[in-house]
């Protein structure tokens, strides 16, 4: 009797596996890929800082995806800021004692290649593109001020989505941002 129990669950295994592994084929991705990779270089807590400062890393050369660029670092800023702060200890009406060095960039690949920013940064996702797809990356450090000790180092790279405003692109950057910095406490 046990005997064929098992085999009625093994038959009944093996029909149902074949049934669960449908590819269905798209002709065009729905969502651009976006790769993220994390390192923490010391333990620390967000909670032990009370302030930021900010350190932008500006690549020499222009960069044609964003031809005003002032505006897009700004607005990365801004969204590091608030992915932060909400998890320290900021006193507004103290000045910083203990603050937080964040150095961060963004860059096409027409300005920033893969090999180039392992050099800087020690680190790349590897989002791999089609030829002639064109990558976004977005690279953040978390630094001690006091001691100069790099703490974390993120970085995220996606596609570049033709046809989107500048307004879509922002948010798409914003959400890496977030996702990226999400598993700090």
């Amino acid at each position: 009797m046990r005997t064929i129990a098992i085999a009625a669950i093994t038959a009944i295994s093996i029909a149902l596996t074949g049934c669960v592994s449908v590819t269905v084929p798209q002709k065009k991705p729905q969502v651009a890929p976006l790769s993220i990779t994390s390192s923490p270089l010391h333990r620390f807590s967000l909670s032990d800082f009370d302030g930021l400062i900010f350190e932008p890393i500006i690549p020499e050369e222009s960069d044609p995806m964003f031809p005003n660029r002032e505006n897009v670092y700004q607005k990365l800023e801004g969204t590091i800021a608030q992915q932060l702060s909400d998890r320290m200890k900021i006193d507004p009406d103290q000045l910083p004692q203990a603050p937080l060095i964040v150095r961060y960039g963004i860059a096409s690949d027409t300005t920033v290649s893969d090999a180039e920013l392992v050099r800087f940064f020690g680190t790349t996702p590897g989002l791999v593109t089609e030829p002639g797809q064109e990558k976004l990356t977005i690279a953040i450090a978390l630094v001690r001020a006091n001691t100069g000790d790099p703490l974390w180092k993120g970085v995220a790279q996606g596609t570049i989505v033709s046809g989107l405003t500048s307004e879509m692109r922002m948010a798409r950057a914003e959400a890496a941002v977030a996702r990226m910095l999400s598993s700090l406490k």
